[in-house]
């Protein structure tokens, strides 16, 4: 359970577009956590093949549970073979944020708790359908009613940025075309005769 938890740490920790090559000190860091998390992910699933045997009614595949842990540590090890072969999949580590689901796995009220939450969405379905059919007529009402009246209506004056203001004081004709207040322009008049 510590492992898990210290794997969500460093998911939360992770920032891809910082480092893109991975060359500082942080970023090393949080890949060696990784690799260990991963050996130790791997090891487990290794060991529990090992006692419960692979395929079966009472074995290590048969259980909903353990096919995903086996489908989060081959994601892995196709990320890890790839990255020996420098090819750059970035989808296969998004698999990584599958890694705290083993905690459900481990704690049993919580496991019962997510089984009768998925048992329940097939009953969902006629809700969603009854709320999408809500949304789409009142949807086509908004629309006939207000047809683009409200169009470009919701206009703030400091919304602009500098570059726009100043193209509004060297041409206040444009200030004509922006809805919503008008900016004054720049006194264009010399010794304010």
């Amino acid at each position: 359970m510590l492992v898990i938890l210290l794997n969500c740490v460093t998911l939360g920790m992770y920032q891809p577009c910082e480092d893109v090559d991975c060359s500082s000190d942080r970023c090393r860091i949080l890949q060696a956590f990784d690799d260990f998390i991963f050996i130790f992910f791997a090891m487990e699933m290794v060991v529990k093949m090992v006692a419960l045997g692979i395929i079966g009614k009472k074995c290590y595949l048969g259980d909903t549970w353990n096919r995903l842990d086996f489908f989060i540590v081959m994601s892995g090890i196709v990320e890890y073979s790839l990255d020996l072969q420098n090819v750059s999949l970035s989808a296969i580590r998004t698999v990584r944020v599958l890694r705290p689901l083993k905690a459900i796995n481990r704690v049993p009220s919580m496991r019962i708790l997510v089984n009768l939450l998925l048992d329940t969405l097939p009953m969902l379905g006629n809700v969603l359908l009854l709320c999408f059919f809500v949304f789409f007529i009142f949807g086509i009402i908004g629309v006939q009613l207000w047809a683009g009246l409200l169009r470009n209506r919701c206009f703030l004056e400091e919304n602009l940025t500098f570059v726009e203001r100043e193209r509004i004081q060297q041409d206040p004709s444009i200030a004509a075309h922006l809805p919503g207040s008008e900016i004054p322009a720049a006194d264009t008049e010399s010794d304010g005769i």
